[in-house]
């Protein structure tokens, strides 16, 4: 079966991982997003309510209709080219705007709503939902955010800069990402969710949105966000 027609015929998708298998079903949808019931064989788990002993009464559950459907934010994505090309892209986590090469900083001017707000010299720019602030932004030091706040996070990637801060957005606004390229720095990166675009060419500018679909996630009444964050604050502290 091709990857497209995976999720034609499926009303509800069992994924079995860790929070990057979710992810990598969420590229799989595509076209139909449907609601994701995640079982947590990893080690992080934000993404994933049920766990592996729990899976008999979690399947007992939803057969049952026993369960409700808890909508998240995405970020919708239109990456510019220099060739007049446009690619758009949807991100349940985040989206960087970075440099291809490790040894050099890069240079992205940052507007919001059209209007200039900066530039950062740094590694890149992350923009995260709320589901995301708990993944890569949480490690660049950007807040914590509640799955159910209607706003998105802008975090600076090791800033060559004392301006190291975060900012957070409103679900209205709109950023716009535009990498300063020159003749040491031809190229910039565009990485969705963790995964690099391949042979993008020159990007001109990113922009960047809550998007209108959400993704949808099957939850059975189990330990909220805040329990789940709490208990992992105390496994990482060793407490």
């Amino acid at each position: 079966m091709a990857e497209d027609d995976l999720f034609n015929d499926v009303d509800i998708a069992v994924v079995l991982g860790g929070d990057g298998t979710t992810l990598r079903a969420l590229r799989l949808m595509r076209h139909r997003t449907v609601p994701v019931l995640g079982v947590n064989l990893g080690e992080m788990g934000f993404l994933m309510w049920v766990s592996p002993d729990d899976i008999e009464a979690a399947f007992e559950k939803v057969a049952a209709g026993g369960f409700r459907v808890e909508e998240r934010h995405m970020l919708a994505a239109t990456i510019r080219l220099d060739d007049g090309r446009e690619i758009n892209r949807v991100a349940l986590n985040d989206i960087l705007v970075g440099r291809e090469e490790f040894s050099r900083l890069i240079k992205v001017e940052v507007l919001i709503d059209g209007r200039h707000f900066c530039d950062y010299a740094a590694d890149g720019v992350l923009v995260s939902t709320p589901t995301g602030s708990t993944a890569y932004a949480f490690s660049a030091g950007g807040p914590v955010i509640s799955p159910s706040a209607d706003v998105f996070a802008m975090v600076p990637i090791c800033p060559h800069s004392l301006n190291n801060k975060s900012l957070v957005f409103s679900a209205s606004e709109r950023l716009t990402l535009k990498p300063r390229l020159t003749e040491t720095i031809a190229r910039a990166g565009v990485s969705i969710d963790g995964v690099a675009l391949a042979d993008l060419g020159k990007v001109a500018a990113v922009d960047i949105c809550v998007a209108e679909e959400r993704f949808k996630f099957i939850s059975l009444n189990g330990p909220d966000f805040y329990q789940s964050l709490g208990e992992k604050l105390k496994g990482w502290l060793g407490l």
